[in-house]
C-alpha cells in the first residue's frame, strides 16, 4: 500500500495509543512512513490539546522513534497547530493549520462538537441562524495560514461534520458556499495543500469527507493540492478508506497526491 498519513494522535493528546504503538500499527498495516501531529496546547481547552511540559517530551519521543525505526518505515515530527495557539515550536518537519473554536462575544466557543452542541450554539450565541455559525467558522479559517505558518490545512470544512443529509443546513445555500470559497481563496494565496481527511467518516460516520466533494472540485479548479488523511487517533483508522479517496480525487479533477519526504513534498 505505502500510504502516508500525516495526520496522527497519541496519548500526548486525546490519542489512544502511545507514538510507538501507532508506528507499530502503521508497519502492521503496510504504511510507507507516518506524521505525528498532536494538538498544540489552547489554553482555554486543555482537556484535548497537548500540555506546554509534554511538547519537548514528545519532540524528544518522534525523533527517536525516527532513529529506531529507520530503515522500516519514514517518520516525520509535526504538529496540529491550532490558530488560537500563538507560536509554533522550532524543529518541526510540517504545520498542519486548523480551527477547533471561534471566537464569540468575548469568548471562545468551540464548533468540534455533537449535531446537539451545534444546535445549542445556534440558539444561544447565533439567534438561530446556522448559516451565521457557519460564516464565523470561516471567517476564521481563513486566517489559518497567516496565523499558524500552516504546511497543510487542516479538515477545511469541519463545521460540516455532523451535518450528514443537511441536517442543520443545506452546503448549497449562497451564504455556505460564499463563506467557505472566500476563506478557501484567502488560504490559497498562502498555503496549497489541503488534507483529504476521512476522520469525519471514521469517528463520526459521515458519509463525505473533509472537503466535500463540492469544496474539492472547487478546490482543484483553484490549484490547490491535497494530502491524505485520516485525522488518525487509533490504530484502524491509519489509512481508512484512502483507496477510495484517491478515487475521489481523480474523480474532482487532481492528477497527483502531495507527499512529504525528507527533501519536502513531492
Amino acid at each position: 500500500m505505502n500510504y502516508q498519513n500525516l495526520h496522527t494522535h497519541t496519548t500526548y493528546c486525546d490519542g489512544k495509543l502511545s507514538a510507538e504503538e501507532m508506528v507499530q500499527a502503521a508497519l502492521r498495516n503496510g504504511g510507507g512512513s507516518l506524521g505525528f501531529s498532536e494538538h498544540s496546547y489552547v489554553f482555554f481547552d486543555e482537556e484535548y490539546s497537548m500540555s506546554l511540559a509534554d511538547i519537548p517530551l514528545y519532540i524528544a519521543e518522534i525523533n527517536a522513534l525516527k532513529e529506531k525505526y529507520a530503515g522500516q518505515i519514514e517518520i516525520f515530527l509535526g504538529i496540529e497547530q491550532d490558530i488560537f495557539t500563538p507560536s509554533v515550536p522550532v524543529g518541526l518537519d510540517y504545520v498542519i493549520g486548523s480551527i477547533h473554536h471561534v471566537e464569540h462575544e468575548g469568548g471562545h466557543i468551540t464548533v468540534d462538537t455533537s449535531f446537539e452542541g451545534l444546535q445549542q450554539i445556534r440558539d444561544e450565541h447565533f439567534g438561530g441562524d446556522i448559516y451565521a455559525v457557519a460564516e464565523s467558522y470561516y471567517s476564521t479559517i481563513a486566517e489559518i495560514a497567516e496565523k499558524t505558518e500552516a504546511d497543510i490545512v487542516g479538515h477545511f470544512d469541519l463545521i460540516a461534520k455532523q451535518n450528514n443529509g443537511g441536517r442543520l443546513f443545506d452546503e448549497s445555500h449562497p451564504r455556505y458556499i460564499k463563506s467557505a470559497l472566500a476563506a478557501m481563496d484567502r488560504i490559497l494565496a498562502s498555503c496549497k495543500v489541503f488534507e483529504l481527511s476521512t476522520g469525519n467518516m471514521y469517528r463520526y460516520k459521515a458519509l463525505t469527507p473533509y472537503p466535500s466533494e463540492f469544496l474539492l472540485r472547487e478546490l482543484c479548479k483553484r490549484g490547490g493540492e491535497i494530502i491524505l488523511s485520516s485525522d488518525s487517533h487509533d490504530a484502524n483508522s491509519l489509512y481508512y478508506k484512502f483507496d477510495e479517496m484517491r478515487e475521489l480525487a481523480r474523480s474532482c479533477g487532481f492528477k497527483h497526491i502531495k507527499r512529504l519526504t525528507k527533501d519536502g513534498f513531492v
